[in-house]
């Protein structure tokens, strides 16, 4: 015959912390993780889904011996026999940068996902605003653990562990287009060649069916070469862009290699980088 006690434990039974504060939580920690990578949406697109990386761990050994210390009956002379019926809830959250919550993500459990794995965010559409985000994901767990007392009878302890918070960092963002060609191709050594091209961006219109890709004016572009056989690509200079989306500079070259033009993104726009190789004649 099985008795039944029922305990809800906090983290101080359980010889473990108390829950962490969504805006201190970490990426992943003895409950769980959860991994949400950037949302950028491309030429085109005006709205998009990612998949969300997740984890929910299993109690330790050191939390089932806890609870079962903290609730078995040693005066009957009860035994530690095992633990099961381990159950959970995964909710993941949005919070904006100020912190405030502006929507849902997903909401998981035993019955609906495995324990690990990734699942589809909610869609994220054009007229929400560009940036930083943070994905909260808040981990809900309890098991039960068994024991049997000197008479025979059967014991069984439920235990409920603290919430564990944790979170990832992500940017919702339009994607960047950067092209750049250098000539004359190929050149006289010592002689000048023009690193010139364009930098834009995807610019969604609000709504369905316009947008269009629009100059990056103002931004800065950086430029590399990196010879041939060399260790490695060398700075250059840096480039701004005009209200056409257009750079250029020019620099002397003595031996054939790679330039390299690289543009660093913002919050709310991709980084990106383009090359074109010249040989020296």
């Amino acid at each position: 015959m099985r008795r039944k006690v029922i305990a809800v434990l906090v983290g101080a039974a359980l010889g473990v912390g108390a829950a962490v504060a969504p805006a201190a939580a970490a990426s992943s920690g003895s409950g769980g993780e959860v991994n949400h990578p950037d949302v950028v949406l491309y030429k085109g697109q005006h709205n998009k889904t990612v998949k969300i990386s997740y984890s929910v761990k299993k109690p330790t050994s050191a939390q089932i011996r806890a609870c079962f210390d903290a609730q078995s009956f040693p005066q009957y002379g009860e035994e530690y026999t095992g633990w099961g019926g381990f159950d959970w809830t995964y909710d993941v959250a949005y919070h904006d940068r100020y912190g405030n919550y502006v929507g849902g993500g997903a909401y998981l459990y035993p019955s609906k996902a495995a324990a690990s794995g990734a699942v589809t965010s909610s869609r994220w559409y054009d007229w929400e605003q560009f940036g930083r985000y943070k994905a909260v994901a808040t981990v809900d767990r309890d098991f039960e653990v068994f024991g049997v007392d000197e008479d025979g009878w059967d014991w069984e302890h439920y235990c409920q562990l603290p919430d564990a918070h944790y979170s990832d960092t992500f940017y919702f963002k339009r994607a960047t287009y950067l092209g750049v060609n250098v000539s004359p191709e190929p050149v006289r050594q010592g002689r000048y060649v023009t690193v010139k091209g364009t930098l834009k961006f995807w610019n969604p219109a609000y709504h369905y069916g316009d947008g269009a890709t629009r100059p990056l004016e103002g931004k800065k572009v950086k430029i590399y070469f990196d010879p041939a056989g060399s260790r490695g690509a060398v700075y250059k200079g840096t480039a701004t862009v005009t209200s056409k989306g257009a750079f250029s500079k020019k620099f002397k070259q003595s031996k054939s290699g790679k330039w390299i033009v690289k543009y660093t993104g913002t919050s709310t726009l991709t980084s990106d980088r383009a090359a074109d190789i010249v040989k020296v004649k």
